[in-house]
Order: C-alpha cells, then sequence, then structure tokens
C-alpha cells in the first residue's frame, strides 16, 4: 500500500496535524439522515475557512451510544470531504472494533485519501471485554507507525480511580506518558471541555513529568450548545463535565448558542493562559471544535463559527 511517508509524498516527520492549531470535526452522518446532513455542511464549508484541519470520529453507536444505526463509513465520509475542502486530514480509529487484518484494509484506505495522521482510541473501559483478535492501542500504533502513518489518542482529564482533594488527573496522567514514551504518540485531543480547572492540573501533572522537547501537540475539544438536548446528551451519553453555574448560565440565557461560544471562549483563555505561566510550549497547544447533532444546521454552523473564531485567535504566523 502506498504510505504517507514516501508514495505520498510526505515526509514522515511532516504531519499536518503537528502544525495545525485549530482542528475541525466533523461527523459521519447516520445513512438516513446523510442527504440532509451533506446539505448542511456543503452550506458551512462554503461559508467557514480559517480552521487549520479536519478529523474525522470514529463513532461506535453500539457500544458507545447504546443504540444501532446504520452509519456512513469513516473514510467513505473523509472521501466525500476530500471534494468540499482542501484542509488536511486526520481520522480517528478505535483500535479495538476490528483485528488486524482490517485495520491493515483501513489504513490502505485512508492512504488513499492522503490522510498520513490518524487518532487511535482504545477501549472505553478496562472492565469491557473484547475478542482475542481486537487490537489494543500498542499493537494499533506500531502497525500504524510500520506504515508511515503519524498517531495521536485521546484525553480524558477527568478520568481517574481514587477521589482525590483537588481535580487531579495522575491517573491519566500516566496514560498518556506511557502512550507517548512507549508507544509513539505525538498529538492528542481531549474530552469535550466545558470548565478549566480538570485539564489545567493535567497539563501542570504532564509538565512536571516530561521535558519540553517531549510534550505533544494537545488540542483542547471544544462544542457549543444550541439548546437543552445538547447539555443532557453531553452529560448523559458523552460523560462531559458540565458545572452547575455554566450550566444555569446557558439555560438563562437568550441565545445559549450566543451564551455557549462566549463561554467556550472563556475556558479557552483560562487553559492557555496557566499553560502559559507554567511553562507549556505554546504552539503545542490547540482546539478541536466538534458538534453533535449533524441533522441539526444550528448545532453544526454554531461548532464551524467557534472554529472560524479560534482560526482567528490563533492564525498560523
Amino acid at each position: 500500500m502506498p504510505q504517507p511517508g514516501n508514495a505520498l509524498g510526505r515526509r514522515a516527520d511532516a504531519s499536518p496535524i503537528l502544525s495545525a492549531r485549530v482542528l475541525l470535526e466533523v461527523c459521519p452522518p447516520a445513512v438516513k439522515d446523510r442527504d440532509k446532513a451533506y446539505a448542511v455542511l456543503r452550506q458551512s464549508f462554503s461559508c467557514y475557512n480559517a480552521f487549520h484541519a479536519v478529523s474525522v470520529p470514529d463513532l461506535q453507536d453500539a457500544s458507545e451510544f447504546k443504540r444501532q444505526r446504520d452509519r456512513v463509513p469513516s473514510e467513505e465520509f473523509a472521501g466525500w470531504l476530500r471534494h468540499l475542502t482542501g484542509k488536511p486530514l486526520g481520522l480517528y480509529k478505535v483500535s479495538v472494533s476490528c483485528n488486524k487484518e482490517e485495520f491493515l484494509a483501513w489504513l490502505e484506505r485512508v492512504a488513499k485519501l492522503d490522510c498520513g495522521d490518524i487518532f487511535l482510541v482504545g477501549a472505553d473501559s478496562s472492565e469491557t471485554i473484547h475478542g482475542e483478535e481486537c487490537l489494543d492501542l500498542p499493537t494499533a500504533a506500531r502497525l500504524a507507525h510500520e506504515k508511515g502513518f503519524t498517531c495521536g489518542g485521546i484525553i480524558i482529564p477527568t478520568r481517574r480511580t481514587q477521589f482525590a482533594a483537588r481535580p487531579a488527573s495522575l491517573d491519566e496522567g500516566v496514560r498518556v506518558l506511557t502512550k507517548i514514551r512507549d508507544h509513539g504518540l505525538k498529538f492528542f485531543s481531549t474530552q469535550i471541555l466545558y470548565e478549566s480547572e480538570w485539564m489545567c492540573c493535567f497539563l501542570f501533572d504532564l509538565v512536571r513529568s516530561m521535558d519540553t522537547k517531549e510534550v505533544p501537540k494537545i488540542f483542547l475539544t471544544f462544542s457549543p450548545f444550541v439548546c437543552r438536548e445538547d447539555i443532557a446528551f453531553a452529560r448523559n451519553t458523552l460523560g462531559v463535565y458540565i458545572p452547575a453555574d455554566a450550566e444555569r448560565l446557558l439555560n438563562g440565557a437568550r441565545s445559549m448558542r450566543e451564551a455557549s461560544i462566549s463561554s467556550l471562549l472563556g475556558v479557552w483563555e483560562r487553559i492557555s493562559s496557566f499553560a502559559r505561566d507554567i511553562g507549556f510550549p505554546q504552539d503545542q497547544l490547540g482546539v478541536n471544535v466538534e458538534y453533535l447533532d449533524s441533522r441539526n444546521p444550528r448545532n453544526v454552523d454554531a461548532a464551524f463559527e467557534l472554529a472560524e473564531e479560534f482560526g482567528r485567535i490563533l492564525h498560523r504566523r
């Protein structure tokens, strides 16, 4: 198969994701909603372009959302996106959803999209039992590296196994250090953030544990809410931590969309200022903006608007 490091004409160390500051995460729609979702995306891509790269998640409806849904495959959707934008692509892959042969076939299809950056996601819980042939993240990372891909992962700063006096992230910090040092992951996106303290603690733990040259690229994930259903879905299904005062502010606002965007810009400012104060390299901190409902034009447009604003804030010089 063509490899991103050679046949696609890209040096193995020249990752577009590593040089980006603003990612726009665009979700593959359900097959039954494809026409409507594609129309909404055509409109949004025609209006906004300040983001630097596009990421495509690997949604696991049965395991993640506890539902059955026939969804457009991520690589097929990414191929369709190629007709809308020339921005670099980064695709997610849940490694435990496939075996070695299936993963290698997926890598081949992704390489044909001129995509050499992938986000690898492991099991959603250490208690989940998977088949013997399912790939764990270390094996998936090794196989991808052998094919010339640059690999990243995800960070959930609230994940820990024991209560702590402060919102510490030591358990997740250890996991991320292992992924960086042992498995060669270079960049990470986070869980959706609606407050700053948990992530600041995680960054502090990371800076204390690493040399500055080791620090990975981290994309803080933000998703603007436009209705009460967004809040309920984010909290109850995705496990997003939404502080009570933030929820009251959003529910009491005349425009939840505008209040949400303003709140998220404030979260970014607090985290980025803290990162600067503790010596976290500023060019290693970016944002990943996503929407929750591909069927809702207001939801999609709000995410594009926020990505556009971050594109202006983090304009690459």
